[in-house]
């Protein structure tokens, strides 16, 4: 795809999305730029690095987010004072009934496929609420700003007690991980996961009853699906990734989802 393509504008729902013209279609494009329309502005989506994480799963090791940004093909492209590709975000959602988190994937999958390619991102935002995630550190928007060059992301959400490689961190590499072992070559630490919650300041994802900076869900906090039949003891996260743009006027344009997959976390695993 070359630099001397083309682009058109149009507006759907307030988000912006990208899309590419051939020179071939120069004349098309032209008429509709004479005609006032806005621009549509494609951003290609994050891509799997093979692993995809599932709430049935009890092999705690394994249940980590991990994917690869898309920052060298077409998303490169976008540099101008009239669109700019910001980077790769991440958002999740904590659910207490796993068939309801189930329904929403299945709903979100179906949006995704639908030929608004930011629909789905326009849903988990507006509609369903899903929350970017904060860090202990410092905290940017989007998690993994551009920089030209496709990155591994891993983000482990809860500590494994007793494993140091299976602390809870989110980090991106040169290459695709499922442990974290701080100081490794090539790899960039951005910090301890935190929920986004204006109920209280650095709460984490290792769920206990009796600990204040890990507290359980409750029905009030923002980033909760609350369902009033769940399993005592028991959460789950559904998790993801989508590159972010934005034109001049500061609207924002999303990509394609990438789901990430889903966890379960148990207040048992934190009891002492």
């Amino acid at each position: 795809m070359t630099k001397n393509q083309y682009f058109y504008k149009e507006k759907m729902g307030g988000v912006c999305f990208a899309k590419k013209l051939k020179t071939a279609f120069f004349l098309f494009a032209m008429l509709f730029v004479s005609c006032g329309l806005d621009t549509f502005y494609y951003l290609e989506p994050p891509k799997t690095d093979g692993h995809t994480t599932k709430y049935t799963s009890t092999d705690r090791p394994q249940l980590y987010f991990s994917f690869l940004t898309n920052e060298e093909g077409d998303n490169s492209d976008y540099g101008s004072s009239d669109f700019s590709f910001l980077g790769t975000e991440v958002y999740y959602k904590i659910y207490n009934n796993y068939s309801t988190m189930v329904s929403a994937q299945s709903s979100i999958d179906s949006l995704n496929s639908s030929s608004d390619v930011s629909a789905a991102a326009t849903n988990i935002i507006n509609s369903r609420n899903y929350k970017t995630l904060l860090f202990s550190s410092y905290n940017q928007t989007p998690l993994i700003p551009e920089k030209n060059d496709d990155r591994y992301v891993y983000i482990r959400l809860n500590s494994i007690k007793g494993s140091s490689e299976y602390s809870a961190v989110v980090c991106y590499g040169t290459s695709a991980m499922e442990s974290y072992v701080a100081g490794s070559s090539g790899i960039t630490l951005i910090g301890k996961p935190l929920r986004n919650v204006s109920s209280g300041s650095g709460y984490g994802f290792d769920f206990k009853k009796t600990d204040n900076g890990n507290p359980l869900p409750v029905s009030s906090d923002e980033d909760v699906n609350w369902s009033s039949s769940s399993e005592d003891g028991v959460w789950y996260v559904d998790m993801w990734a989508v590159s972010v743009g934005r034109d001049s006027s500061y609207s924002p344009s999303y990509s394609k989802l990438l789901h990430l997959g889903s966890i379960s976390i148990r207040e048992e695993w934190y009891d002492d």
